[in-house]
């Protein structure tokens, strides 16, 4: 079976098939090793050739340093803000007649892997990219039809008053994984350099102190994070400007906080932790278009949090629960309060 994959030749990407899921084609020192179903820019040391059976030492590759990959704009994040901002510098760019680079690095194994959420989207911000994403074929199949807040007892569903500010009228009930798919298909189209499988590891800083990029993960360490001899330092990206869409809780972005002191004292975000499943549900209860959110059991009235039932296309229902992370029950778990 025959997967085809990018492989990095200078700046470039470049489609190349690969043989075996696990082989790893190679022209120069920067390649794409595909491991299953993942995707990883890796760097080969110059001395090494592919499929060579020269063993590699640990003083061998420790004294090389990371080769450096120059773009425009580097974007930490493959999800709907990280694709968005690619797509919209493309479309600047080729409005005002400019070439412009960008790369956009993600960790997760494919392009959408590593977004979960169920989702009612407004359609705004995404007809501003794509003023005619139906023709295009944007996955928004389903449109929200009707709102509804219940708040539930252990037997008992009590409808409230819905909240005007909570009104999904013109949304669609969305897959957002399969969104975040299209936009990384319509980004390539543009010419964005997307690297699925690859994870951030550190940000690069210049002389002056300003943010010169990222680094991608080193392959070969060990467990106790020490080299092995087939140990290879991973690529850095730098760019004229690098952009930061890893989610609410980024770990380069944590650090990026702290250091540059982006966040006064006293302001700090607010996490939850969501659970969700999707159902395929008999069609005599399946309600496309049904938006449901809840207050009330299973949480006590000490946590804050609430429920969410979305019905899709296809008889598939999108439910979940939000718990505030700062419930005071320490023996509390979300995933069992969702069982319940």
């Amino acid at each position: 079976m025959y997967r085809a994959a990018p492989a990095v030749f200078g700046k470039r990407a470049i489609r190349t098939v690969l043989s075996k899921p696990t082989s790893v084609c190679s022209r120069s020192k920067y390649v794409y090793v595909a491991t299953n179903s993942q995707y990883a820019v890796q760097r080969v040391p110059q001395s090494v050739r592919t499929f060579s059976t020269t063993r590699i030492t640990q003083e061998d590759v420790a004294s090389e340093p990371r080769d450096v990959m120059e773009y425009d704009v580097v974007i930490v994040g493959g999800g709907p803000a990280g694709l968005a901002a690619s797509i919209r510098l493309k479309q600047q760019a080729a409005k005002e007649d400019k070439e412009i680079n960008v790369v956009v690095i993600e960790k997760g194994g494919e392009i959408g892997a590593h977004t979960l959420s169920g989702a009612c989207i407004e359609v705004g911000p995404l007809e501003e990219l794509f003023p005619d994403w139906k023709a295009q074929g944007a996955p928004l199949n389903q449109p929200a039809l009707h709102d509804q807040m219940k708040y539930l007892t252990k037997n008992y569903a009590l409808p409230m008053p819905h909240p005007p500010q909570m009104s999904n009228k013109g949304n669609y009930i969305v897959s957002l994984s399969n969104v975040v798919k299209w936009l990384g298909e319509k980004a390539e189209e543009l010419g964005v350099d997307i690297f699925p499988g690859t994870a951030a590891s550190e940000i690069i800083y210049a002389d002056d102190g300003s943010v010169r990029g990222i680094a991608t993960n080193d392959a070969g360490v060990s467990k106790e994070f020490k080299q092995k001899a087939s140990y290879t330092p991973g690529i850095e990206l730098h760019g004229k400007v690098t952009l930061f869409a890893e989610g609410c809780h980024g770990s380069l972005t944590k650090g990026l906080i702290n250091k540059l002191k982006l966040r006064k004292e006293g302001q700090f975000q607010t996490y939850g932790l969501g659970i969700k499943e999707v159902w395929e549900v008999d069609p005599e209860k399946h309600s496309p278009g049904d938006i449901v959110h809840t207050m009330g059991y299973p949480l006590d009235y000490k946590t804050y949090g609430g429920g969410f039932i979305y019905h899709m296309e296809d008889n598939k229902v999108s439910l979940g629960l939000v718990v505030g992370l700062d419930y005071q029950n320490p023996y509390l778990s979300p995933y069992k309060e969702f069982q319940r």
